[in-house]
């Protein structure tokens, strides 16, 4: 099965499920599911109890194995870099993320943190770890990203336009 992954996060479990289970067409209202925790059991790295909701037609609960996606396998060969423009934190780039990558990250799936500050050179580009929320269903694991500055603008970085004039000195005449 082909994972869309700018679905919601409940909504990629449901499918895994579904696909699982031929002829079951459970929804994402009508379960709950619980912190996701990591499984040194079996193949699948992750374990979560997925509980029927009261009034769904279902009831008790079933423990889940599955891989959740490392993020550091997600760039693949695409670009890791990304103007900063006014972006401050990780959550001010997520937009641009999901739509380069294909995702629907939200706050639950991540951990955010301030992004690092330029030092001012031209071409400057920082790395900055997007890492998995340990309780994010889909994700788990850290990829490093780069932030690009804006370029410098002269006017501002050429605080003095008035440059001291060229002078010409003759060079010395080899001597005869």
């Amino acid at each position: 099965m082909a994972t869309d992954f700018t679905k919601g996060d409940t909504q990629i479990i449901v499918d895994l499920i579904n696909d699982r289970n031929p002829g079951l067409a459970l929804t994402p209202a009508l379960v709950t599911f619980g912190l996701p925790t990591l499984n040194a059991t079996d193949s699948r790295n992750t374990k979560v109890t997925v509980t029927a909701v009261p009034g769904s037609g279902y009831k008790n609960f079933k423990d889940l194995l599955y891989n959740r996606v490392d993020l550091s396998v997600i760039p693949g060969a695409r670009s890791i870099e990304f103007p900063k423009g006014d972006a401050v934190k990780i959550a001010d780039l997520i937009d641009e993320i999901n739509a380069r990558y294909g995702l629907n990250l939200t706050s639950n799936d991540f951990v955010d943190a301030d992004l690092p500050n330029f030092t001012g050179a031209p071409n400057e580009k920082l790395d900055f770890q997007l890492a998995a929320n340990a309780d994010s269903l889909v994700y788990i694991g850290s990829v490093t990203l780069k932030i690009i500055a804006e370029d410098l603008d002269l006017a501002v970085v050429i605080a003095n336009p008035i440059l001291d004039g060229l002078v010409y000195v003759q060079p010395v005449e080899p001597a005869p």
